[in-house]
């Protein structure tokens, strides 16, 4: 009995853990690793930009332009399925990623998440986005 409890507080603690794995679009084209990045910053949060900047020296002058999507507090309001509304986990934010050169994406990076949107998220993403398009660290200064 007292096994069967432990198993099921298991599995209900795990799929409240539960995170998404990201898709990921790289273009055939790019060619890695790219030397700079520049930020669009519009409607993003401060704190967010800010935590990229501590991420990555973005050079304004770049023609790879990154920008940064996301909602947060997404609600089903869908009167189809209740069912399967009310007993499966429904995404409660979104982030992604996009580095255009010109107006061709040539990288993107989306997620599902079931918490809002933090600084911990843009910063896996945007860890993920270096590992893909650079075999070096991507830092502060650059380039390494």
């Amino acid at each position: 009995m007292i096994k069967n409890v432990v198993m099921v507080l298991a599995l209900f603690l795990m799929g409240c853990n539960k995170k998404s794995e990201p898709l990921i679009h790289k273009d055939a084209n790019l060619s890695t690793p790219i030397a700079c990045m520049s930020l669009n910053e519009f409607e993003i949060d401060k704190s967010f930009s800010e935590k990229l900047h501590t991420l990555y020296a973005f050079d304004t002058h770049c023609d790879l332009k990154l920008s940064m999507k996301y909602k947060k507090d997404i609600v089903c309001n869908s009167p189809y399925n209740p069912n399967s509304k009310n007993t499966s986990q429904f995404p409660k934010s979104f982030l992604q990623l996009e580095l255009r050169q010109g107006l061709k994406i040539v990288y993107s990076y989306y997620i599902d998440l079931y918490n809002n949107v933090d600084e911990e998220d843009v910063e896996d993403a945007f860890k993920r986005l270096k590992k893909d398009l650079t075999n070096k660290n991507l830092t502060k200064k650059g380039l390494e």
